[in-house]
């Protein structure tokens, strides 16, 4: 039950239905980007999140390449691919301007659903072709 949750939470932020996935998300929400080292508590933090990786990657593709699900937490492997069309806002504040470059990132979810909703989280991610992040967190 909770991976076809996953699925939808991708599919919405594949098309940029902000209101399907604000309504996926537990009020006491919790993710951790270990990709750049960012946690976002509660709901609206989250959602920046959201906006930020959308503004960033504007023609995102989102998919699940597998999931294991063990009582209430999935764990997705999955891929990411889009267009660096916009600036990334970094955990300090600071902000990476686009650079047009393609990614094509795999990486990790995993995610503890209370009460149906997304709860905890945490994510890890490499890139897989052709950008990726330098020391400086900048796409190259």
């Amino acid at each position: 039950m909770s991976a076809k949750l996953v699925d939808d939470f991708f599919t919405a932020m594949v098309s940029g239905d902000l209101d399907s996935i604000e309504s996926m998300f537990h009020d006491d929400v919790s993710m951790t980007d270990h990709g750049n080292g960012m946690t976002s508590d509660g709901v609206e933090a989250n959602m920046n999140d959201v906006r930020n990786w959308k503004n960033t990657f504007s023609d995102m593709n989102l998919s699940a390449v597998r999931h294991i699900e063990s009582g209430n937490t999935v764990v997705t492997e999955m891929r990411m691919q889009g267009t660096n069309t916009g600036e990334m806002e970094m955990p300090d504040g600071s902000k990476l301007p686009a650079t047009g470059k393609k990614v094509d990132f795999q990486g990790v979810q995993v995610v503890e659903f209370k009460d149906g909703k997304m709860y905890k989280g945490s994510q890890y991610y490499k890139d897989r072709k052709s950008t990726r992040l330098n020391s400086s967190h900048q796409i190259i």
